[in-house]
């Protein structure tokens, strides 16, 4: 049976990658630029493009990064938890393999060409300070966040999907083996991984980490399972309470992100829209959340390289809306040129009976 299409879902995944985007500018263009003497912090962030609007994104973007991870226990609940039975081992992640590692290989690839190139730019550089044949043995199959790196490397942003790729594993195993998978023994789990997180274990103060991933995944399925029961105004409700918890505990990610997510399914329960022009918009922009995601770093890398000795550019309202441009015209062609077609050719080349 096919699924019926979330489209303000596909916005919101849109939005989150953005914001990550936007976060990074501060950090790629200034603070690990090592050309660049301007050195921004909170007292002057107005300073850079838009800063009086996009000030909270310029300073907590980051946290697109923990909403993607909800959106991510939602939507692998969405489409696989009642289906698992139907899937073996090779089924799933060949189809998880088939979206997520082609792109990812294609900017690892980019980014040692980048840094070869200009071997003096690269010297210089504290982005490429971590990316040696260990790091991109680490990069190269997938498991450069599981703990044995020293640092993060090569095609920076890649490490919260290779969190991911943790997740999915243990959401595999623990969905197609046992039955009895529900919203008590999801809470359950969740709230034994906060006592975890509570007494200081593998938890970091940013909550980029597995085990973060780990609560806000199975956060993302919670919300699926309250989603499943089709209680409009009590998962409403829900999702007003979580942003209020989240608004009076300084917008912590573990009321937030699911209070969000539910936000926006409330609103696509509620309003059944039926312009087509919006739909097909929200659909095209989610599609490129991934690749805006990984070629935003390969892209910055190329115009540090270029403008090195003129970084004042990059205080340019007018550089930084090209910047973006430039990254969603990229990940366009992308999309439809490389993603689709490489998915299409993993799935059935290596799907075959």
């Amino acid at each position: 049976m096919l699924l019926k299409k979330i489209y303000l879902i596909e916005l919101l995944r849109f939005i989150s990658s953005f914001s990550v985007i936007i976060y990074h500018y501060e950090i790629f263009f200034f603070r690990f630029n090592n050309f660049n003497l301007l050195k921004i912090s909170h007292e002057n962030i107005d300073r850079l493009p838009f800063g009086k609007i996009l000030d909270f994104i310029y300073e907590h973007g980051d946290y697109g990064i923990h909403i993607f991870w909800t959106i991510s226990g939602f939507v692998i609940s969405y489409v696989y938890f009642d289906r698992i039975k139907k899937y073996n081992w090779k089924i799933f992640f060949i189809n998880r393999f088939s979206r997520l590692y082609p792109l990812h290989f294609i900017t690892l690839i980019a980014v040692i060409i980048i840094q070869f190139a200009d071997l003096d730019f690269s010297k210089e550089l504290d982005l490429f300070k971590y990316n040696d044949s260990y790091h991109f043995f680490l990069n190269l199959f997938f498991i450069s966040a599981w703990g044995l790196e020293q640092n993060v490397s090569f095609n920076l942003p890649i490490w919260s999907v290779s969190l991911e790729i943790i997740v999915y594993i243990v959401f595999f195993i623990t969905v197609s083996k046992f039955n009895n998978v529900g919203l008590k023994e999801l809470f359950l789990f969740y709230f034994f991984l906060a006592v975890i997180s509570k007494l200081g274990f593998m938890e970091s103060d940013q909550h980029n980490d597995l085990i973060s991933c780990i609560r806000l995944f199975v956060t993302g399925m919670m919300v699926f399972m309250l989603f499943k029961y089709n209680k409009k105004y009590i998962f409403l409700s829900l999702s007003v309470l979580f942003l209020i918890f989240a608004f009076i505990n300084n917008f912590k990610i573990f009321f937030f992100c699911p209070g969000l997510l539910m936000l926006i399914l409330s609103i696509e329960n509620f309003l059944v829209i039926k312009n087509k022009k919006f739909l097909n918009l929200c659909s095209v922009i989610g599609n490129l959340t991934y690749s805006s995601y990984l070629i935003h770093l390969p892209i910055s890398l190329i115009l540090i390289s270029y403008f090195r000795d003129d970084t004042k550019i990059f205080l340019s309202e007018y550089f930084f809306i090209s910047y973006i441009i430039t990254i969603i015209i990229i990940s366009l062609i992308s999309y439809h040129f490389i993603e689709k077609k490489l998915k299409k050719y993993v799935r059935i080349n290596f799907l075959k009976n």
